[in-house]
């Protein structure tokens, strides 16, 4: 059985993990900086990266697998083939790879990241259900998860999405916590900033909406479907 972990508990893991990216990682500029997941998982956890194809349906997003195994992934012409992997391995499915699935791709890897660390803090716990798996199969959301993926969704929130660098990140682009803006002008370019904030640290909007109003970092306001000025449409929160 896995171990019992409250919110504030990984919430408090992700940060430590975090913290040793930022001591480790080489960065451009000045905080609040990006958490690239892929760089963490290789520099801090010495984790191993890939792309294949894992399901037909796109299903299958990742796979964190804790142990020498073999795994089925589908072929180009239809057909599945087996490959080797080790105990330090993370595969996402290639269809992430695609420039306007940034936001999933990051949040898939934080995600696998987040059950090797668990896995290695707390072994006892984690080794025995998960390894008569040998790994975990991160789906698409609209597919039931157990209480292992809450625990990584958590996890890969606090570490994509950290609550200091968010808050830097509404400092650094202008967007207040509680806007008095009444027009739909000015409403519209708080959801730009918003955006911007997302598009910089390579989250999807709906990820950067649900961590934000977790941490009570943004009134409800900002993420109505503003009207963009000179052409009436409206913009939404979207994956």
């Amino acid at each position: 059985m896995s171990k019992y972990l409250s919110r504030a508990d990984l919430e408090r893991i992700g940060g430590t993990v975090v913290n040793q990216y930022y001591q480790t990682v080489p960065r451009v500029g000045t905080m609040p900086a990006p958490v690239d997941p892929v760089a963490l998982a290789k520099v801090v956890l010495g984790l191993e990266i890939s792309y294949l194809p894992l399901s037909v349906d796109g299903s299958i997003l990742g796979v964190a697998c804790f142990q020498e195994m073999e795994l089925e992934v589908c072929g180009e012409d239809g057909e599945p083939y087996q490959v080797q992997l080790t105990g330090r391995d993370i595969v996402i499915d290639n269809s992430l790879l695609d420039a306007d699935k940034t936001g999933r791709h990051n949040f898939t890897a934080a995600h696998e990241l987040a059950h090797h660390v668990l896995v290695r803090l707390y072994p006892e716990d984690y080794r025995n259900s998960l390894n008569r798996r040998m790994r975990i199969m991160y789906r698409d959301a609209k597919q039931a998860r157990d209480w292992e993926e809450w625990q990584a969704n958590v996890m890969a929130a606090a570490i994509i999405m950290p609550a200091k660098t968010l808050r830097g990140c509404m400092s650094m682009f202008g967007l207040e916590k509680q806007p008095d803006r009444a027009s739909p002008a000015s409403k519209a370019k708080d959801f730009e900033r918003f955006c911007d904030i997302a598009t910089y640290l390579g989250v999807s909007r709906k990820a950067l909406a649900i961590r934000m109003k977790r941490l009570g970092l943004l009134d409800e306001k900002i993420l109505s479907s503003p009207v963009v000025p000179g052409d009436g449409r409206k913009d939404k929160i979207d994956d």
